[in-house]
């Protein structure tokens, strides 16, 4: 990233940022309600907190490709895999560089490397894939799917960030007055080109509803995330992301990126069909079979 893209970013001392969810596991009996889907169309769907769930269209199915977020790491969906992969399909989760146990270096963990190492995993995948982006992963599979709009099926974002051309993270971050991060700004290093999110908000912001396994493991699986991805720029067209079809899940107790941007960056967007999940920013990680059975039913 140039110098400048990094001093920009700089104002996020005092911004809200969202992050992608942290933490293992899943516990069955952790909070979360029924997940309703309304379609753009004519038609109208619904599923609730069990497993149980329907694919679309009755055609084969598709592969999945899934992005985490911010702060977080393939591991943290493996639940959401696992339960993919119980109804037939096909799962590939993606670590980004320098998340979970990926190893590249801050300094070279770009925006570019992001939708690089996605777009590889599209490619690999042998087929139109349903591509699945959390939080921070919303701006790198818009990204993906400008590039690659021909082998993408769907996108759905999960409780994520749907950019317009031009948009950074930070611009539309900047805009969540009712993200918690609100009054706890992000701890920036404009010399190590990292940003840190208070630790003792960790909980409320990415799983006010995990169990407490779940949150010691939201803690230890904790890394700090770099900074210029996040303040990097996306360019979409109409005629490639533009006319890949859109899904969206809201999480309506989200304290990260709040319900009100989520219902924000979806106004004016042509989408096919949402669906609301009564969870904090992590359904992956508080309740894995209602978000599984929400995706099933797109």
């Amino acid at each position: 990233m140039h110098s400048n893209t990094l001093l920009r970013a700089a104002a996020v001392v005092t911004m809200t940022l969202p992050a992608g969810a942290l933490g293992c596991g899943s516990d069955a009996s952790s909070s979360g309600g029924a997940s309703t889907a309304s379609s753009a169309g004519d038609s109208t769907s619904s599923s609730t907190g069990s497993a149980t769930s329907s694919s679309t269209g009755g055609g084969s199915a598709k592969p999945y490709v899934i992005v985490h977020g911010a702060w977080s790491g393939a591991w943290a969906w493996d639940s959401v895999a696992a339960g993919l992969k119980a109804k037939g399909q096909s799962v590939t989760v993606v670590e980004l560089p320098a998340h979970g146990d990926d190893q590249t270096s801050i300094s070279a963990a770009t925006f570019d490397s992001y939708t690089a190492k996605v777009g590889s995993a599209v490619d690999a995948a042998g087929g139109p894939v349903i591509l699945v982006g959390h939080s921070m992963g919303g701006m790198v599979i818009s990204e993906v799917a400008e590039q690659r709009a021909d082998k993408i099926d769907k996108l759905v974002y999960v409780a994520a960030f749907l950019p317009k051309d031009g948009d950074s993270l930070l611009a539309l971050a900047q805009t969540d007055a009712d993200s918690h991060l609100g009054s706890a700004p992000l701890e920036v290093d404009m010399t190590a080109g990292t940003a840190d999110v208070p630790m003792d908000k960790l909980d409320d912001v990415f799983c006010a509803d995990c169990s407490t396994t779940e949150l010691q493991s939201l803690h230890a699986h904790y890394r700090t995330e770099p900074l210029a991805p996040l303040a990097a720029t996306v360019h979409l067209t109409a005629g490639s992301f533009g006319a890949v079809a859109k899904y969206y899940v809201y999480t309506t107790q989200d304290h990260a990126v709040s319900y009100t941007l989520q219902q924000k960056m979806t106004t004016g967007v042509s989408i096919v069909a949402t669906a609301s999940v009564d969870t904090s920013h992590s359904p992956f990680l508080s309740n894995p079979d209602l978000l599984v059975s929400t995706l099933l039913g797109f």
